[in-house]
């Protein structure tokens, strides 16, 4: 019979390397109607990203969707810039605040970190007890998750009633969203905390469903 402790030395991991892999893929998404006009990918949040390479992101993905609809984003530009250069100078610098590039966001690169430190703690093997450091990364991990999620939950309420222009005066409505991956590592992260905080309630109750039925001095060779 499987142990919990043969599923802690295989668990972490797959798990972390799947919160890693979610991180090449979109975090928090912006669409009309079903089409997404732009995605934001976890690395960006832990790299950033330019205002340039989100509006080049913006149009491929418009023009994969609609060839149309690119060329109106096209137009649009030329219209903004155009009239930019009339613009009073405050409104000017008030749009610069809206149009800035996206900086590394620390809760994200807080889960991040901790993702790549329980794969490179698990694999040092000198290392005892690794059971409450993985605990301790995914709750940290999941915090940071967490904190980022309140953190554009709140500007995403404050979003979702916005327009975007597109050269028809503010009538096309944008929606604002966290992408499939982000829950998918948050979902990895939760089933980590659940997994070892059983594993250390087993253990300091009843350590027989962790290590099988053993003698006590194997049992106690056989933690770390």
């Amino acid at each position: 019979m499987n142990s919990l402790k043969a599923l802690s030395d295989l668990l972490p991991i797959p798990g972390y390397t799947v919160i890693i892999l979610c991180f090449f893929f979109p975090f928090f998404l912006i669409k009309c109607g079903n089409t997404t006009l732009m995605s934001v990918k976890g690395t960006d949040l832990v790299t950033g990203i330019s205002k340039k390479a989100m509006d080049e992101r913006m149009k491929e993905s418009i023009k994969k969707s609609s060839p149309y609809a690119s060329s109106s984003i096209n137009d649009r530009n030329e219209d903004a810039s155009a009239k930019e250069g009339y613009a009073p100078v405050d409104d000017r610098q008030e749009a610069g605040k809206d149009k800035k590039d996206i900086s590394p966001n620390p809760f994200i690169i807080i889960s991040f970190v901790m993702a790549v430190a329980g794969i490179t703690i698990h694999l040092i093997k000198g290392i005892r007890k690794k059971y409450i450091y993985h605990l301790i990364f995914s709750v940290a991990g999941l915090f940071g998750f967490l904190l980022f999620y309140l953190n554009f939950q709140s500007k995403i309420e404050d979003m979702e009633n916005s327009k975007l222009g597109m050269g028809l005066e503010g009538k096309i409505s944008i929606s604002y969203g966290f992408g499939t991956a982000f829950y998918i590592a948050s979902l990895m992260f939760i089933m980590l905390i659940l997994f070892y905080g059983v594993f250390i309630y087993f253990l300091k109750n009843n350590p027989e469903p962790v290590y099988g039925i053993q003698e006590p001095n194997e049992e106690s060779q056989a933690a770390h």
